[in-house]
């Protein structure tokens, strides 16, 4: 990622909603360069504080942007946080202006100016304010024009609905519908606008890898892409942000947002099964080969697994190669569609479903241990307190070389 925004001059903002640990988002920012980051709850930006000070402190360029629309009752923390942090590291988000107001009135107490980045709505319609909107000028208006307290920063918009998404094109038409989207926004700035220079900040997994192909890929839509930012980066800073993609999962898989192989590059990962980092550990405590199709009940449900289904397959994880290769194909729903799935979940348990030539089958034992790809690496990490981390390029890559503990809490 850091690589591919190098080439395409851009900026780039981690998110760590997804793996809530100092470790990957050290990770996510590397050695060099500015350490900018995006966080979902304050125990994030609070965990996030002294890394970001200590990078400061050496002259590295740091901040923290709280990435959804303040809640009121966050201010007390965020303005503890503020005094915290040095001037102009803390940012936030608006898309509301009786919500501005009041940041406004609580912020203006600050000497420790706060970053405020508006939200565009470009499409996904969970938070934002659409650019046609009777008061998006007015926001725009009181956020730039605002002297005490907050700064405008730039625009800000998540592609959400990205998952969605089925094809390389499809990932390019989304990231290039960002950046139009937040240059039309950009025509609202007062023509006396003389504040820092605006940044355009864009993304959500699938679109922000999706720059990876505008550098290999033969789509049409790669020179329009270009086209635009070298348009937009005369005026703005542009900049990427992502979250889920040091882990992977099912649904990112069948985004398809990028090639699953390709020819070797510093700037390429393929998106395949095998770059999926997180897996979870699960139990087999029953066994059932009288059903219609071979099924195995393990110690995990929606409370590890998440409810979040994806499109590409029916069911709640898959059991990766590591332990079911030994005695099953690995399920592909892009192949023949045989090999165990989370088929079914309840609350604290699953039932493993055989898909496919039940001939080709062979049933686990109660006791058995299996890993599992889930759905949404976000949703399924949230409850567990640490990772166990094994390194593939070291050994068999099943040995546990550390343990990365996840913030908890909000």
């Amino acid at each position: 990622m850091l690589q591919v925004c190098k080439k395409l001059d851009v900026g780039f903002r981690a998110h760590v909603k997804s793996h809530k640990t100092i470790e990957l988002a050290c990770l996510q920012v590397g050695e060099t360069g500015p350490a900018n980051f995006i966080v979902s709850t304050l125990i994030e930006a609070e965990h996030l504080a002294d890394l970001v000070l200590r990078w400061q402190g050496s002259g590295r360029e740091a901040s923290i942007l709280y990435g959804i629309p303040v809640p009121q009752s966050a201010i007390p923390r965020l303005i503890s946080l503020a005094h915290k942090l040095l001037p102009r590291t803390l940012n936030v988000i608006v898309d509301n202006l009786e919500a501005f107001a009041k940041l406004q009135t609580a912020f203006s107490t600050v000497a420790d100016e706060i970053g405020v980045f508006i939200k565009i709505d470009t499409g996904y319609h969970r938070a934002g304010i659409t650019t046609s909107s009777a008061n998006f000028a007015k926001l725009v208006e009181a956020v730039t024009s605002a002297s005490k307290g907050t700064f405008f920063q730039g625009f800000y918009s998540h592609y959400g609905h990205s998952y969605g998404g089925s094809s390389e094109d499809d990932a390019a038409t989304g990231l290039i519908e960002e950046l139009i989207g937040l240059e039309t926004a950009c025509a609202a700035l007062p023509t006396d606008y003389a504040g820092t220079k605006p940044i355009l900040t864009v993304g959500a997994t699938p679109t922000a890898t999706a720059a990876q192909n505008m550098l290999f890929s033969s789509s049409p839509r790669v020179q329009e892409f270009h086209d635009i930012l070298a348009r937009l980066q005369t005026k703005y800073a542009v900049e990427l942000h992502a979250g889920v993609y040091p882990l992977l999962d099912c649904q990112q898989i069948a985004t398809h947002a990028r090639p699953s192989s390709s020819p070797a590059s510093e700037c390429f990962q393929p998106l395949s099964k095998d770059s999926i980092a997180i897996r979870m550990l699960l139990e087999v405590t029953s066994i059932y080969t009288e059903r219609s199709k071979p099924e195995a009940l393990v110690s995990a449900g929606s409370l590890a697994l998440g409810r979040d289904p994806c499109k590409s397959y029916p069911g709640w994880g898959v059991v990766t190669p590591d332990l079911a290769n030994a005695r099953n194909k690995v399920f592909d729903e892009t192949g023949d569609g045989t090999g165990w799935i989370v088929g079914r979940i309840s609350q604290e348990h699953g039932v493993l479903s055989w898909e496919g030539d039940k001939d080709e089958c062979k049933q686990f034992e109660v006791g058995d241990k299996v890993m599992v790809w889930p759905n949404h690496a976000c949703v399924a990490g949230a409850g567990f307190g640490w990772y166990l981390v094994v390194d593939s390029e070291e050994g068999d890559g099943e040995t546990v070389v550390d343990v990365w503990c996840r913030w908890r809490g909000w």
